[in-house]
């Protein structure tokens, strides 16, 4: 499936719009012989336009081969060791040429290594809010106490990168002042874990990959997640917690962040990534990021491959790659070539 030898690979995933979110290799679906026309037109249109206007070195088709249904990818063999995936994810050409086939398109260097049908990645790092949980915790916070507009109006403006996350964090705590220490247990029976999350998480497991959920939200939250899905790091932010006073006869949220632990900005975002991959020896092009925030473009651009999941526009406009699906498990056709048909 692979070429033999040590070359890197350029391996490109075309994500048809519209496809199903769960159907398996042997589902009839309406609409599946539509996705295998497109699939057969797109190929052959796309190594012409790479060919013709878009690479700026040699690129020798490899295979290419559908993965399910509206899920096909080329492999090819780049010419040059410093060919530049960022430059082709956004390349004009490129986006007119997914808007005419109605497609979205992940581009992967894999490093050099042995004909193998899986990109090798060792540790696997994941924002929290609107990545693995449909909500954002610190918005639901704030409905808690009525007061979701505003909140809510922050958290675009810094999701965005309108500005500075932290502060944009420290103005939202602000206004959470009084909220119930408590507030978690509530939380964690209303909060949702996004479609595929358990799927993918458990599919890297069993490769043995490091897992990471590394959150501009709150470790109450992170923790609780990282048990629910099986992780083995948590990070996020901690909250200080003040005593009973007449104003708030219990035990309440004090609107600080706690000056013992770091604050997870983008910057702390990257650390975590490269410091994990220090500390266990394993190299940077053996990284999987996965978030959709502005607070997640540092350690996207840093990973050997970060993809932007549903992610703001800016995000969109910046992330070295990018997916809009109905589900996480699409991310693991990036990471396992199960091929069920050559198109």
């Amino acid at each position: 499936m692979s070429p033999e030898g040590g070359d890197a690979r350029l391996i490109i995933t075309f994500f048809a719009k519209g496809r199903p979110s769960n159907a398996g290799s042997d589902t009839v679906i309406h609409g599946q012989n539509d996705f295998k026309s497109q699939s057969a037109a797109c190929g052959p249109a796309f190594s012409k336009l790479l060919a013709s206007s878009v690479a700026t070195t040699e690129l020798t088709l490899h295979s290419y081969r559908t993965l399910a249904h509206g899920i096909f990818q080329s492999e090819y063999i780049p010419g040059s060791p410093f060919f530049s995936i960022r430059e082709l994810r956004h390349h004009a050409s490129i986006i007119a040429f997914e808007a005419f086939y109605a497609l979205e398109i992940v581009f992967d260097l894999v490093p050099p290594g042995p004909s193998n049908p899986l990109r090798p990645v060792k540790l696997a790092v994941f924002d929290m809010d609107s990545t693995l949980i449909n909500e954002e915790v610190i918005d639901e916070l704030a409905r808690s106490i009525g007061i979701t507009s505003a909140v809510s109006a922050i958290t675009a403006r810094a999701m965005n990168g309108e500005i500075e996350f932290e502060q944009s964090l420290r103005e939202r705590l602000a206004l959470l002042k009084g909220v119930k220490a408590d507030v978690w247990e509530d939380l964690k029976k209303t909060v949702t874990i996004a479609a595929g999350a358990k799927e993918l998480i458990d599919y890297l497991r069993e490769r043995g990959v490091i897992t990471v959920v590394v959150s501009g939200g709150f470790i109450p939250m992170a923790d609780w997640l990282k048990e629910q899905l099986r992780l083995d790091h948590a990070y996020a932010n901690h909250l200080v917690v003040s005593p009973s006073t007449d104003a708030y006869p219990y035990p309440h949220l004090s609107g600080e962040l706690s000056p013992e632990h770091p604050i997870v900005v983008p910057e702390y975002k990257q650390r975590v990534l490269e410091s994990l991959a220090q500390e266990h020896s394993i190299p940077i092009s053996e990284t999987f990021v996965v978030g959709d925030g502005s607070n997640d473009l540092l350690m996207l651009g840093a990973a050997g491959l970060g993809v932007a999941w549903r992610a703001k526009e800016r995000v969109q406009r910046e992330a070295p790659q990018r997916l809009n699906g109905t589900t996480l498990s699409d991310l693991i056709h990036l990471l396992d070539v199960r091929r069920d048909s050559t198109a």
